[in-house]
């Protein structure tokens, strides 16, 4: 059967508030060199869709355009050289822009097989937060069972991931959020322990850590968090800054790095994408069993047709959405 020359797609015809995103025709992609076109599933609403339309995100994006970075479905067609894929093939994949779309191409190196058992609509909304969370923890962190992690932001996407893929791989996870009613969210999603940024915030941590430390600080917040937690790392802390949510960057005195051997890194999926494809594929091979055996199961606010993307969009660019967003086509 041939392919559509055209598609109803979520499309940003100019720059600025997102909730003006409007569904309208679009031409459908064709897969190049290297890529292949996927019938999207589901598609993930996130933060960096608000950034695209706003055309504040650091990759620009020209209008028109449709927004979705990460994506659920079968694949529809190959592009030249593309081996270890075939048509019909369940993937999840990363995209740059055109998730919110029936189809979208992706290129082979950012698209992951699905295993058996693990949900289309809950991977697209996971996968870029969860591989994010992963990375940090994995492969920059270096995480070992019986550490404890201390995760900003825990009632976002991110946040959310990273305190499920802490327990899974066998440390104590404390939540730390902006608001005591965030902190029911970071709990349910299976937080040893929760508290709120603020006054006499390395006490109130060390009270739920038996007296000590951080091992691990997972950060994709900075400001107010970032101030709290900054002098909240023990002997051989790692700190893994991941973004900057919450407004201010943060800075980090070298003496204080210096005394107890911490460590500052930084991390973003961008690199892995772009430099490391096979750390990425193998961070996606974690997160997709993580998914497919229930340990990382969101929570996910689950929306039906891509008109119904603006809203949320909207909700999240207000800070009134917890944890993530994905719409099924």
């Amino acid at each position: 059967m041939s392919m559509p020359e055209t598609m109803d797609a979520l499309v940003c015809t100019a720059h600025g508030d997102p909730s003006g995103l409007a569904v309208a025709p679009a031409a459908v992609p064709v897969p190049k060199k290297g890529q292949v076109l996927i019938a999207v599933e589901a598609a993930g609403i996130s933060y960096v869709d608000v950034l695209m339309a706003r055309n504040a995100h650091q990759n620009k994006h020209e209008v028109p355009f449709s927004p979705g970075m990460e994506v659920a479905g079968r694949i529809e067609a190959l592009g030249e050289g593309v081996t270890g894929f075939s048509p019909g093939q369940r993937v999840a994949a990363l995209v740059y822009d055109g998730g919110h779309a029936p189809f979208v191409a992706a290129s082979v190196t950012e698209t992951f097989a699905l295993p058996e058992g693990c949900d289309p609509v809950r991977t697209a909304g996971l996968l870029s937060v969860a591989l994010t969370a992963d990375l940090a923890l994995a492969e920059r962190a270096r995480l070992q069972p019986g550490e404890t992690v201390l995760v900003g932001g825990a009632a976002g996407g991110v946040g959310i991931c990273a305190v499920q893929l802490a327990r899974h791989m066998g440390a104590r996870a404390i939540a730390a959020t902006s608001s005591e009613e965030r902190n029911p969210v970071a709990m349910a999603a299976g937080a040893h322990a929760a508290l709120i940024y603020g006054e006499a915030f390395r006490e109130r941590f060390q009270a739920l850590n038996g007296g000590r430390d951080a091992d691990v600080i997972v950060d994709p917040v900075g400001g107010a968090f970032a101030e709290a937690a900054a002098n909240l790392l023990d002997w051989d802390g790692r700190y893994v800054v991941i973004g900057f949510a919450g407004g201010a960057v943060p800075s980090f005195a070298a003496n204080r790095l210096l005394v107890k051997n911490r460590a500052v890194l930084g991390m973003v999926l961008g690199y892995y994408r772009w430099q490391k494809p096979q750390v990425l594929a193998r961070s996606a091979e974690r997160v997709l069993a993580a998914i497919a055996a229930g340990a990382l199961d969101g929570p996910l606010t689950i929306v039906d047709g891509l008109g119904a993307v603006p809203e949320i969009l909207g909700r999240i660019a207000a800070r009134q959405q917890l944890g993530k967003a994905v719409v099924r086509l």
